[in-house]
């Protein structure tokens, strides 16, 4: 995780399951993927780039044998809306409390909802969204 004023990256690397260096007409990149095949990072290399670098760290990494690296699993059916309707009341007073986009996931977390719950219930006041947004 790296939080400063000018960067707020999370990034949540128990789902990296692939990774290639990849070189497309000279542009090179690392590319990350999950189980499933989905590009969950990318890293392009700029000009300013140490190739050096870059090309020792691939080394390093790349596996011996380069087959069966595309072998991935179906991905999971989506869950449902997950809500609790005794815990809506504490979900909208804390919800707008937030001031941060990143404390959304304890929120429904704690309050045995999923991401999906408190939006298809419409957890009303929306201004911490907002709030969040513009933060």
């Amino acid at each position: 995780m790296t939080l400063d004023p000018e960067i707020d990256m999370r990034m949540l690397t128990r789902h990296w399951v692939h990774a290639f260096a990849v070189d497309i007409d000279g542009h090179r990149s690392i590319q990350v993927f999950d189980a499933a095949g989905v590009a969950v990072h990318k890293v392009h290399l700029r000009e300013s780039t140490d190739l050096a670098a870059f090309a020792a760290v691939t080394a390093e990494l790349a596996l011996p044998d380069q087959q069966g690296l595309s072998d991935f699993a179906p991905r999971p059916a989506p869950e449902g809306a997950r809500i609790v309707e005794d815990n809506i009341s504490t979900l909208r007073q804390e919800w707008a409390r937030m001031t941060d986009t990143h404390q959304f996931d304890r929120l429904v977390h704690r309050l045995k909802m999923n991401r999906l719950g408190p939006i298809v219930r419409r957890a009303r006041p929306w201004s911490a969204c907002w709030r969040c947004l513009r933060s």
